[in-house]
């Protein structure tokens, strides 16, 4: 009876093995076609269509809880899309992605099942293509306030049927982000060689209102070695070079930034035809400290930007027709009120920049500049949030700079925020210094040379708009000579005009003040040239308050 029993359960037993046997081959024969009906359910499902995915590999252990997959491609479908853009229901954004190598470790299968978690250990992704075409038509231009929270949406999108996902960390290495306009087809940015990496990654219902994660993390970094602003007209290279965020000291830097004119002074003058400022800009070691994490994705809110050195450099060209398109409205506080990205930053501070305008005169063939070295700026009050403006609608600039090299100056520039004529007040001493040292400036750009004297002091005192400058230009000088000059060209030389500076040695008013009189102070009036900058509206003017006041013309 015994052997009976023993027998019976002898055969059960192998029966049982035999099932599990049978059963783990049908799993391993049917989980890949399961799985991947569900991989692609969940892609077209969740996309109402608009997506497809397709990868050459999928392999998975659901007890060690991994899974690899290769060569992956995330595209929209160009029909649905079609037809969503005659139901003028077209996204704001479409992606498409390619991911060479996908690893996933750690992931709890079981509890998934049971309670709609899905945890897992880390997600490593290598070198992945990811191209977000943008519809400008459908982005938010106000900067008063972003009416959705991307993060909460992203959150809902990514949940799905889930309760919550939690992953110990997720890497991504050496990524190439485009930024394309949906429109036209251009890539408006392109982002080279970007690692990203997420730890303690938690995405459930209430995840994106927690103000101690970012991107659903308590740790997040991000660097990137280059950051590209392809141009469609090519006549400038905007490049942004090793930029890092961590959120550990939650900073951004930015190692470069250059706006590089792609053409020569004189090849970018004849290729424009007109008169137009070409730019020539260079920032390193840019800081921004202290962000607002809590709307990182909606807006831009810190309490200083600092930037070690910088350059800015600006030429004209008066030999060509003026430009016939009009720069009203883009005076720097207005372009901000336009800049579509609501922004606050405390303060700013240029440690040590140079900023050069250079303007050539066809009467003389050559070209003067006006330079100023050891630059220093503190910037307060940068900002286009409605809340901020009300509070205060002043963004205030404090510079201290050495004049062409030869005298100390300080300036203040008060603009007027959200201002509908674009007003501003600027104002501003400049310290002593020996004429001879305005002659790069003046004989090639006023065809005057300065035989001697000496300036003792400069003020100015300017309101200006999108229309004009008025105020008043005072300079202290003594014993003035100046010869006028005229051009040889054959010798690509300045000479002297005898008469003409006989005539202008008459003319001119030797100091200021004279003998006991009062100092004579220049009242300016100066029309703004419509097609012209701020820089170049705040010099004019107080280059015309100049020449009133020595008696030139």
């Amino acid at each position: 009876m015994t052997e009976k029993r023993s027998a019976t359960a002898r055969r059960i037993l192998l029966l049982v093995i035999g099932l599990l046997i049978a059963g783990v081959a049908v799993w391993q024969f049917y989980k890949y076609r399961i799985a991947n009906r569900g991989i692609h359910d969940a892609v077209t499902g969740k996309s109402g269509g608009l997506y497809r995915i397709h990868y050459d590999d999928l392999t998975f252990d659901e007890l060690g809880g991994s899974v690899h997959m290769k060569n992956i491609v995330i595209a929209p479908d160009t029909e649905v899309y079609h037809r969503l853009l005659e139901e003028k229901a077209n996204p704001a954004v479409l992606l498409t992605l390619h991911l060479p190598a996908l690893d996933i470790t750690g992931v709890k299968t079981p509890k998934a099942l049971l309670t709609r978690e899905l945890q897992g250990g880390r997600i490593v992704i290598d070198s992945p293509v990811i191209e977000l075409a943008v519809n400008p038509a459908r982005q938010e231009a106000d900067t008063s306030a972003v009416s959705d929270d991307p993060v909460r949406d992203m959150a809902r999108q990514l949940l799905g049927k889930l309760a919550k996902i939690s992953v110990d960390s997720v890497q991504l290495n050496h990524a190439t982000l485009s930024i394309r306009d949906m429109q036209t087809g251009d890539i408006v940015y392109r982002f080279d060689n970007v690692d990203l990496s997420l730890s303690e990654l938690l995405i459930d219902p209430g995840s994106h209102a927690d103000t101690s994660r970012i991107l659903f993390s308590r740790g997040f970094s991000i660097a990137c070695e280059k950051l590209l602003f392809p141009s469609k007209k090519k006549k400038y290279k905007t490049e942004i070079e090793q930029l890092r965020y961590a959120s550990l000291n939650n900073s951004l830097e930015i190692g470069r930034m250059r706006v590089e004119p792609q053409y020569s002074e004189e090849e970018f003058a004849r290729i424009s035809r007109t008169q137009i400022d070409r730019y020539d800009f260079l920032l390193e070691n840019i800081r921004l400290s202290h962000i607002d994490r809590r709307s990182f994705w909606s807006r831009i809110i810190a309490d200083s930007l600092v930037v070690g050195n910088s350059s800015f450099k600006v030429y004209h060209d008066l030999s060509y027709p003026r430009d016939s398109v009009s720069k009203v409205g883009k005076y720097p506080q207005q372009l901000l009120m336009k800049l579509g990205l609501p922004l606050s930053i405390r303060t700013a501070v240029f440690t040590h920049s140079f900023i050069e305008y250079k303007e050539k005169n066809p009467k003389s063939g050559h070209a003067g500049k006006v330079q100023f070295f050891d630059v220093r700026a503190v910037i307060g009050n940068i900002t286009n949030m409605p809340a901020g403006i009300a509070r205060n609608d002043q963004c205030v600039v404090s510079l201290h700079a050495s004049f062409l090299r030869a005298a100390p100056l300080n300036a203040r520039l008060v603009l007027l925020l959200k201002d509908e004529k674009g007003r501003f007040h600027v104002s501003g001493d400049m310290g002593s210094l020996d004429v001879h040292s305005l002659n790069p400036l003046s004989e090639p750009m006023g065809l005057a040379r300065m035989e001697k004297g000496e300036v003792e002091h400069t003020h100015f005192d300017l309101d200006c708009d999108d229309s004009s400058a008025t105020g008043k230009v005072e300079i202290l000088y003594k014993e003035l000579r100046i010869s006028v000059l005229k051009a040889d060209k054959e010798e690509d030389k300045l000479d002297k005009r005898g008469l003409a500076s006989l005539a202008a040695s008459v003319m001119i008013k030797r100091s200021n003040p004279a003998g006991k009189e009062q100092p004579r102070i220049s009242e300016v009036h100066y029309p703004r040239i419509l097609n012209r900058s701020m820089f170049a509206l705040i010099w004019k003017s107080i280059f015309t308050g100049v020449k009133e006041t020595v008696g030139m013309k």
